[in-house]
C-alpha cells in the first residue's frame, strides 16, 4: 500500500485509533487480536514500531480516547470490545499526533526500576537565576509509575510557549518513597515554593537533586 499515510511513522495512540476503526469497525474483537492485527498492518505498510515499545499501553490510550469522544466503542467485558464508529472531527486525530510527536530529550538518567522520579524546569528561570548569580531556580520534582516523558508531556507539553527542560530522570522501584524523601529534604531547607501551582516546585537544581539522591542511596 504505497499511499499509507503513516508510512515511516511510529505507532502512536492516534494512529492506532485510526487503524482500529479501519480494521474493526462493526466487529467484536479482543485486545490481543486488535494489537496483533494492527501492529502487523502498520509494519507491513511501512510503519515503525520501536523495539521494546509497550503496545498494550498504546491500545489502552487509543481506546480511552475513543471512549472519551463517544465514538461508539464499547467494552463488553472479559477482554472483548465492540466498535460501531461514529464520525469525529478529524482535528482530534491531528492534535493527538502533534502532541505525541513533540520531541523530548533528557539530560541524564540514573538508577533502574519500573518507577521514576523526574526533574524538569523552564530554561527562562535558569537563565534568570544565572544572571543573578543564584545556584537554584524553580524545578519540578514529580513521580510516575509509567513513562516519565509521557507524564511530563501530559503535564506541560503544549501548555506553555517553551518546552520543559527534562534535566533528570531517576528510575527506581518505589518512586513514592524517593519523591517524599527528596521533597522532605528540600522542605526542611526552606526551598519549597509554596505559592507555585501544585506541591512539587522547589528552588533547587538538578545537580543538587543528584547529590541528595546519592546521599539517600548510601
Amino acid at each position: 500500500m504505497d499511499n499509507y499515510k503513516y508510512s515511516g511513522m511510529k505507532l502512536f495512540p492516534a494512529v492506532f485509533k485510526e487503524l482500529l476503526v479501519l480494521l474493526f469497525d462493526g466487529k467484536q474483537f479482543t485486545r490481543q487480536i486488535a494489537i496483533k492485527n494492527i501492529t502487523d498492518y502498520h509494519l507491513e505498510h511501512g510503519g515503525i514500531i520501536e523495539e521494546g515499545r509497550d503496545v498494550v499501553s498504546i491500545f489502552k490510550k487509543a481506546t480511552q480516547n475513543l471512549q472519551k469522544t463517544d465514538a461508539g466503542l464499547v467494552n463488553k467485558g472479559y477482554g472483548t470490545w465492540e466498535l460501531h464508529y461514529k464520525v469525529q472531527d478529524t482535528t482530534d486525530v491531528v492534535e493527538d499526533i502533534k502532541a505525541e510527536t513533540i520531541k523530548y530529550t533528557v539530560d541524564e538518567t540514573l538508577g533502574t526500576g519500573s518507577n521514576a522520579v523526574y526533574v524538569y524546569y523552564y530554561d527562562v528561570y535558569k537563565q534568570l537565576a544565572e544572571n543573578k548569580g543564584n545556584e537554584g531556580w524553580p524545578c519540578k520534582i514529580g513521580r510516575t509509575d509509567r513513562d516519565p516523558i509521557q507524564r511530563v508531556m501530559g503535564q506541560a507539553g503544549t501548555s506553555y510557549p517553551e518546552l520543559p527542560h527534562v534535566a533528570l530522570i531517576i528510575y527506581c522501584d518505589d518512586s513514592s518513597a524517593l519523591e517524599v524523601a527528596l521533597h522532605s529534604i528540600l522542605k526542611y531547607q526552606g526551598k519549597w515554593l509554596k505559592n507555585a501551582p501544585g506541591t512539587e516546585w522547589f528552588l533547587t537544581s538538578p545537580k543538587e537533586i543528584k547529590e541528595y539522591y546519592s546521599m539517600l542511596n548510601n
